[in-house]
């Protein structure tokens, strides 16, 4: 288990040399299933859905709801 952290800490800090910046929580779950042998394409398309979904506002819920009304 000693050897797995310093694994991931090594791949952590190779990550961010190379640009890529995520928490260490995200990071560990994708190495996790990259591991699992997850397609790297599913795991990128995954990630692009989940930082797509736009949060909404509470003007924006309003908003929608006037307009179905009229």
């Amino acid at each position: 288990m000693p050897n797995q952290k310093i694994e991931h800490t090594e791949l952590l800090v190779l990550a961010r040399l190379a640009g890529i910046h995520a928490a260490p929580g995200v990071f560990r779950i994708i190495t996790e299933l990259l591991a699992l042998q997850i397609p790297p394409e599913d795991i990128y398309a995954l990630l692009g859905r989940i930082c797509q979904v736009p949060r909404k506002k509470k003007d924006d819920v309003v908003k929608r709801r006037s307009e179905k009304i009229k």
